[in-house]
């Protein structure tokens, strides 16, 4: 199954086998992530796999390795991480191995060597006894209508894309040169600073489904001077 296809079957998976992948999987799933597209390639931006014992998260379940993801803060290093390792994501369950992001977690006994990169967020990893695949009748998604202006099917990949609690907190417009912006929801201060990141996260990992999507014609760039739209922040713009 090619990363387009494994959009329409993904889901996260909170079991695994404790039995680790073999030297030769991870790496293959390296190589993946060396040469996985960036959003923004000025940023810097590195990862570790990590067992189990190297990881504390808030989790009942434990998985064999956790990529562990870190970035400099830059604009969007967020969405950087999120459309980086969504690639990810989608590659390890196009090769049935399940995979579940996880916003509670930190490293255990490893610390970056780059000081200028902090720990951003971790995706536990690994082989799993249940069917990691769904039908599209069992996602739970909003509306074309509700996450855009217009219900434009190109955007159909960004709809299936996972997000923290299912909140799906991006929103389209489209441009007059068949470009779009992106933009993110506000959910006021308190919500912001709680679960911010993630949305950001989340966004990329929105527009890492349409880069999959359209490996060939996705564009990315921000305005400088966007049109502000009540109750979202802006996120960037693309063309597809």
């Amino acid at each position: 199954m090619n990363l387009e296809d494994t959009i329409y079957k993904r889901q996260s998976i909170r079991s695994y086998d404790e039995n680790p992948l073999d030297n030769h999987t991870l790496e293959e799933i390296r190589d993946f992530i060396d040469n996985a597209k960036e959003l923004n390639p000025s940023i810097k931006w590195s990862y570790e796999i990590l067992s189990e014992k190297n990881i504390n998260t808030m989790m009942r379940w434990k998985a064999p390795h956790y990529l562990a993801l870190f970035s400099e803060e830059k604009e969007n290093f967020y969405q950087n991480i999120g459309f980086i390792f969504q690639q990810v994501d989608l590659y390890l369950q196009s090769r049935e191995i399940g995979t579940c992001w996880i916003g509670m977690a930190s490293p255990k006994g490893y610390k970056n060597p780059d000081k200028s990169q902090k720990f951003i967020i971790a995706i536990s990893f690994g082989k799993s006894p249940d069917n990691i695949y769904r039908e599209l009748n069992q996602f739970k998604r909003k509306d074309l209508s509700q996450i855009s202006d217009k219900e434009d099917e190109r955007l159909i990949p960004a709809q299936f894309a996972p997000s923290a609690a299912n909140g799906q907190p991006w929103y389209f417009t489209h441009n007059e040169d068949d470009s779009y912006d992106l933009y993110r929801v506000n959910r006021g201060m308190l919500r912001n600073k709680l679960m911010g990141k993630w949305a950001k996260i989340d966004t990329g990992i929105a527009l890492s489904h349409l880069y999959v999507s359209n490996p060939d014609s996705f564009k990315f760039y921000r305005k400088e001077n966007p049109e502000s739209l009540k109750g979202y922040f802006y996120d960037g713009s693309f063309e597809i």
